[in-house]
């Protein structure tokens, strides 16, 4: 039995990064692997030209892959010029999340494949009613990962992030009550964004919101 639900999470400030990982940039790394990172600007050029040629890319196209990759959140027509969204895989990686790491009094879904059957979202995603010219920078230095052997620079590395604040989410979920009651997913969700939230950079606060509206339709 699938039961709809009207829902609005509301975040405060700090408020939500998206930070999403586009294909675009999986490309531009794997290109950048390409061009030894000591060579010259010159030589840096010629290695680049002649890599795309490899790939069949001309340089205008690759400029418009670099741009793609930059790109701060997800929107729902996918341009920069779009409405901020929060797709769906974002709410469920999060229920996944509060699930393992909730106390045994919140109502959880045990199993994690379960949460990508029982709950979605109408459209696939919750509208924020932001755009990218609303975001402001939240600025850090942090340190580089270490390679699989643990090696690597300690040099912190100064990053800056786009963010948007004070806004609702909002949309419907789709609720399977086989998998989960609707009113222990509003228990979890509503601890879930207290303690833990959504998006990147959490442990620096980001992504926490409160359920101003959970209606059972």
């Amino acid at each position: 039995m699938i039961t709809r639900i009207r829902s609005k999470l509301k975040f405060g400030d700090p408020g939500y990064i998206g930070l999403p990982y586009w294909p675009e940039r999986n490309t531009v790394i794997n290109i950048g692997k390409e061009i030894h990172p000591k060579l010259g600007p010159a030589k840096k050029e010629a290695a680049l030209l002649a890599t795309l040629e490899g790939l069949g890319m001309t340089r205008a196209r690759y400029h418009e892959i670099c741009e793609l990759a930059m790109r701060p959140f997800y929107t729902d027509n996918g341009a920069r010029n779009g409405e901020i969204i929060i797709p769906q895989r974002v709410i469920q990686s999060f229920i996944n999340n509060a699930s393992q790491s909730a106390p045994k009094v919140i109502p959880r879904i045990n199993s994690k494949g379960l949460t990508f059957i029982g709950v979605t979202l109408d459209g696939g995603f919750l509208r924020t009613g932001m755009h990218e010219s609303d975001a402001k920078k939240f600025e850090r230095f942090v340190r580089p990962p270490k390679d699989s052997k643990g090696k690597g620079s300690n040099q912190p590395i100064w990053c800056s992030s786009d963010y948007i604040a004070d806004f609702v989410a909002a949309g419907t979920f789709m609720v399977d009550e086989e998998v989960v009651k609707c009113e222990d997913l509003q228990k979890l969700m509503e601890y879930g964004g207290r303690w833990y939230g959504v998006g990147s950079a959490r442990p620096q606060g980001f992504g926490r919101f409160q359920v101003i509206e959970w209606d059972v339709m």
